[in-house]
């Protein structure tokens, strides 16, 4: 899937250095537990997510912002090294470039704390001139810097798709002013049930229900984790549900975002055309996962990397 670029990818978001803990077992509240190693990597949901597109084939640009400070110098490094255009980053003064804390355990599972540093003074008129500014046709973005800037960029957007991914969820009420402007939305099934205000849909009838009750307007994509994806159309109808293959499973803290990354490249080359988009999200998102790291390696996307079915 690697090789000549293709499409054009604006991804509006954050980058972090990530410090990552693998321990036995994840812990409680209270709990104290050794880590048994410790990797530090670029990351953020932005970065991760540019780095995955870029890596499969897209032409990338990234948006955001990072301190004028060695984490920051190093983040963007490593995404002009996999090839993205960087020239859109803005660069703050006395402002730490975002960092976050990342515990996966044995099985793969984990939980992340984040410190938006620069991440969250990200400018709403440098992004709605940055989006401007190539000819790109998907426009994606999630929650990691702050909604203004995504409503600034979403209002001077002229490309074809604008996707969410909105994770971390903050306000439901302040993301639903966003949602108009947005074409694809990619939640997994907790944002979902957040999204509208209910519990954390479980099943395939939960998952239909929160769809349905969401009435999103555009073509709503649920992930799934181990159950794959599920693709509605406006309104809440299920399309289809596309199942995950079984993998090995390392470190699961990058799925969501090479999902979104694969997702965002593969409409420029289906000219939208969700499904088959989603279905081959979801093989590489579960590839993914056999990595540690949130962010794919440079091999991501090649034959190596295809789950056998």
């Amino acid at each position: 899937m690697t090789g000549e670029r293709t499409g054009g990818v604006c991804v509006v978001g954050s980058l972090n250095i990530d410090s990552t803990l693998v321990v036995s077992a994840l812990p409680t509240a209270g709990q104290t537990v050794l880590a048994r190693e410790r990797h530090t990597s670029p990351g953020g949901k932005g970065a991760n997510q540019a780095v995955a597109a870029a890596a499969v084939g897209s032409r990338v640009r990234f948006v955001g912002a990072i301190g004028d400070d060695a984490d920051g110098r190093l983040g963007l490094a490593t995404l002009a090294g996999r090839g993205i255009d960087v020239s859109d980053v803005l660069v703050l003064e006395a402002v730490p470039t975002g960092t976050a804390v990342v515990v996966v355990d044995d099985r793969g599972e984990n939980l992340i704390v984040v410190d938006a540093g620069a991440n969250g003074r990200l400018d709403d008129a440098w992004t709605a001139r940055a989006v401007t500014a190539g000819d790109d046709a998907v426009l994606l973005a999630q929650l990691e810097v702050p909604v203004d800037a995504l409503l600034a960029a979403a209002g001077a957007w002229q490309g074809r798709w604008f996707v969410l991914n909105p994770a971390p969820m903050g306000d439901a009420g302040e993301i639903a002013r966003l949602l108009p402007a947005v074409d694809v939305l990619v939640p997994n099934r907790t944002e979902l049930g957040e999204l509208v205000g209910r519990p954390t849909p479980h099943t395939t009838e939960e998952v239909q229900a929160c769809a349905e009750a969401l009435a999103f307007e555009g073509t709503l994509v649920v992930t799934l984790g181990g159950d794959g994806a599920a693709v509605f159309a406006p309104g809440g109808r299920l399309v289809e549900h596309v199942p995950a293959p079984t993998v090995d499973v390392v470190d699961t803290s990058g799925a969501g975002d090479a999902f979104c990354g694969v997702l965002a490249h593969e409409l420029t080359r289906t000219g939208g055309d969700v499904v088959p988009a989603v279905r081959v999200a979801v093989e590489l998102a579960a590839a993914s996962t056999r990595h540690l790291g949130a962010q794919v390696p440079p091999s991501f996307g090649s034959a190596s990397e295809t789950v056998p079915s």
